[in-house]
């Protein structure tokens, strides 16, 4: 049943491949990008993958939350999918990174070197929010799998819908900020919070209905929910075309015209057609993510090309892989006991919602994790807000905000449902869980202790350098803005922007040797501008020479 969808997977994946190899190599220069974000196509499909993301478990959390539980395979495929999807999503952000191994850097963890990450930029809060939402949904996963068999961990999965609920508000609210704090006027205005949010919600029931199809499931409630949010995403762009005069005629067409199929009882008694209405509102998503991040009247640096179709067949290709594979490794904890066709229903009110003592129950669980989390939430705050005593690169409260409540939904996430796992583990996974953790803890160490933060012998500082004057001069009006005035990194602009320049070290300069170095400069490279127009080649000697001098060689 599911070999052929895997291996469609398989073929989408394998050539989306080359395309995704071409822009770890090139970098932005490789794909469709907007001049005033160079954010272009990897950007566009986070944030489409990542709302697609957000709605599997908003949809299995929000019904059992309010006490209309779906049945369980419907649940189990939403929350999959929502795995499924984040892993897609993630690789996004990475490859716009463009050095995938320096994804810590905007971990806000202070490490012995002294770096911290802005805490300023939503970058830091997305990456961290997002990745709090991956984890706590793999959790509530697992627990929701390993329920049917264990009665000590189903106890435990109302509780988590409800920490869970909010969490997917919150963590698309701060995925809006990314483009709501920024300078482009298209992307201003107090409404974009809510408006990703609906927008995820919308793309994300048309992907769940889809893929219950593949199961020869229906359930009409998730049906009628997407057309009400297709009125919701019409009322939307209706308000942005008479506030900003932006329209796409497309986007409107395939979002909110094509789901008004729907009112037509043929069409809705039609499995097939349903499906195609619900792709349609994934593409209507998917191309207003894009036209989002790159405006029309900007694209005339680059066109959509072969590299930016490639990564949108990665992405798919990633994704029903994945998706099927597992469904098919899941096939009997994910199914249950009940093999079920045809239409679904949420259970009536009577049998789902839980009684006054369960309830008092549940409340009764999670008073200790909230607590333990709110305590971490706030030595985390006193902590951030006293690392820097410097008024100039202190944080306030509101830089920290973002972070406060994925922070608590993780930790109290994790105090929930640590002594029922621990209980349901047998001997030797509970070996292995403590050999883990101990692996983890060294790696945590080697990230805080990092390399050696002694200055290297003959070093001399920027001040003392009166003598390489024209050069210096030179550095700070061309060169300091990625590589930093002292030469190790302006690190606000290379922790939020691409690309992060190489290490300016001793042995990589005589590495490449001066002749090298007055070429990079001369002529540029991948990712460097070619300054042979503005400056001679003594101009680039004496650069060398001075960048020889911040790496740590005194005359």
């Amino acid at each position: 049943m599911y070999r052929i969808p895997i291996c469609i997977g398989m073929v989408l994946l394998l050539l989306g491949a080359a395309a995704f190899g071409v822009s770890l190599w090139d970098g932005p220069a490789a794909w469709h990008t907007d001049m005033r974000t160079l954010w272009g196509t990897p950007i566009a499909l986070f944030v489409l993958w990542i709302g697609l993301a957000h709605a599997g478990t908003l949809i299995s959390a929000i019904f059992l939350a309010l006490g209309f539980p779906l049945d369980r395979r419907t649940s189990m495929i939403a929350e999959l999918s929502t795995l499924c999807s984040l892993v897609v999503a993630a690789m996004f952000p990475l490859l716009h990174l463009g050095i995938i191994e320096n994804f810590y850097m905007v971990v806000p963890f202070l490490d012995a070197r002294g770096n911290f990450a802005n805490m300023r930029s939503p970058l830091v809060w997305d990456c961290c929010s997002i990745a709090v939402y991956a984890i706590a949904s793999s959790i509530f996963f697992v627990t929701h799998l390993l329920s049917e068999k264990r009665e000590s961990l189903k106890k435990m999965v109302r509780p988590m819908s409800w920490l869970l609920f909010p969490l997917v508000l919150w963590v698309h609210t701060v995925v809006s900020l990314d483009f709501a704090v920024t300078f482009v006027p298209e992307w201003r205005g107090a409404f974009f919070p809510l408006y990703f949010i609906c927008g995820a919600i919308y793309s994300g029931l048309a992907l769940v209905i889809i893929l219950l199809m593949a199961e020869h499931c229906r359930v009409r409630l998730l049906e009628k929910l997407m057309l009400a949010l297709s009125w919701v995403m019409a009322a939307f762009w209706l308000w942005e075309f008479m506030l900003k005069g932006t329209f796409s005629f497309e986007v409107v067409f395939l979002g909110a015209i094509v789901p008004q199929l729907l009112w037509l009882r043929p069409i809705r008694d039609n499995s097939f057609v349903i499906m195609l209405v619900a792709v349609s509102a994934i593409l209507s998503l998917g191309l207003e993510r894009y036209v989002l991040v790159t405006p029309s009247e900007y694209n005339v640096a680059n066109a959509f090309g072969w590299v930016d179709m490639g990564l949108v067949v990665f992405s798919l290709g990633l994704f029903v892989t994945l998706f099927f594979m597992l469904r098919v490794r899941l096939r009997k904890p994910l199914e249950g006991d009940d093999v079920v066709m045809g239409e679904l229903s949420v259970q009536d009110e009577e049998s789902a919602s839980p009684v006054k003592g369960e309830l008092s129950n549940n409340f009764h669980l999670l008073r200790l994790p909230l607590l333990v989390g709110f305590l971490a939430m706030l030595l985390y705050v006193l902590w951030a807000v006293s690392v820097f005593p410097d008024p100039m690169t202190s944080l306030s409260v509101a830089n920290i905000v973002p972070l406060c409540l994925p922070l608590l939904v993780l930790v109290a996430m994790v105090v929930l449902c640590a002594r029922p796992f621990w209980l349901v583990l047998n001997r030797r996974t509970k070996y292995a869980f403590v050999a883990l953790m101990g692996v983890a803890g060294v790696l945590a160490g080697m990230f805080w202790a990092g390399g050696s933060s002694v200055a290297a012998p003959g070093a001399v500082s920027v001040q003392e350098l009166a003598t390489f004057k024209p050069a210096e001069k030179v550095w700070e009006a061309r060169c300091a803005s990625c590589h930093g005035k002292d030469g190790l990194f302006n690190e606000k602009f290379v922790r939020e922007f691409y690309p992060v320049p190489q290490k300016l070290s001793l042995e990589r300069l005589d590495s490449l040797g001066t002749d090298s170095l007055v070429s990079v400069i001369m002529h540029g490279r991948i990712n460097m501008n070619a300054y042979g127009d503005r400056l001679t080649e003594e101009d680039a000697r004496g650069l060398v020479l001075y960048m020889r001098l911040l790496a740590g060689e005194g005359r």
